[in-house]
């Protein structure tokens, strides 16, 4: 497949790059800094084009002949700062993509992005860690998410992973659900960016959670 990644060169965004080249996908990373991205991926076979975010026709040249969107994007945010960064910059790759006709999407955001009064967050994250530190994160990811619900001819697909830690790829079993958290996580808070990106790459071609919002973590087979 042809793919274009957005937010390469963070920890996920490369993850999604390095494992989608060695799936032998046609790879291009749309970044600001080329130069950032070809030290980060000594690979021939990627594709690296410099990207102006500003508008959807600056984005749209870099989708042209794409199958698939991929998009890593993430920020780091004081709690007390506004965040628009996921809707503003998704509403520019949709636009981009209608332009070039591509439908297929598959972008990152987080557990807890919605809640529900019959699967809440544990107690740490319902009290301290999303009221006081990623409300305002989670809060415009669960408006992105609303807006792709909305882009009737997007085929998207919403990955939702918890909390990200760093680490090899492994083989662990993925558990998933349609909703703010998986429960059955056998003890297990965390997923490794590795994995995250695993389980992006593998609903490219699934029609499995088309159009929907899917929570996931890895867990040790049984």
């Amino acid at each position: 497949m042809r793919l274009a990644v957005f937010g390469a060169t963070g920890p996920t965004g490369l993850e999604v790059v390095q494992q989608a080249l060695a799936q032998g996908h046609d790879v291009t990373a749309l970044v600001r800094d080329p130069d950032k991205m070809a030290a980060l991926v000594p690979n021939k076979d990627l594709k690296i084009e410099k990207m102006d975010f500003s508008s959807a026709d600056t984005v749209e040249p870099h989708l042209q002949d794409k199958d698939v969107v991929l998009s890593c994007l993430g920020i780091r945010s004081w709690p007390w700062s506004s965040v628009t960064l996921y809707t503003d910059s998704m509403k520019v790759i949709v636009a981009a993509m209608r332009k070039n006709n591509v439908k297929r999407l598959v972008c990152m955001t987080s557990w807890f992005t919605t809640d529900d009064p019959s699967n809440p967050p544990f107690f740490l994250m319902r009290w301290i860690i999303k009221p006081l530190f990623l409300g305002r994160v989670l809060t415009n990811m669960a408006q992105m998410e609303k807006y792709l619900q909305e882009c009737e001819d997007i085929n998207f697909t919403v990955v939702r992973p918890p909390h990200l830690t760093m680490g090899p790829v492994t083989d662990m079993e993925f558990c998933t659900e349609e909703g703010p958290q998986v429960l059955n996580t056998d003890g297990m808070r965390g997923m490794c960016r590795a994995d995250v990106a695993r389980f992006m790459l593998s609903t490219m071609s699934s029609e499995e959670w088309l159009r929907k919002c899917v929570a996931v973590i890895a867990v040790p087979k049984k």
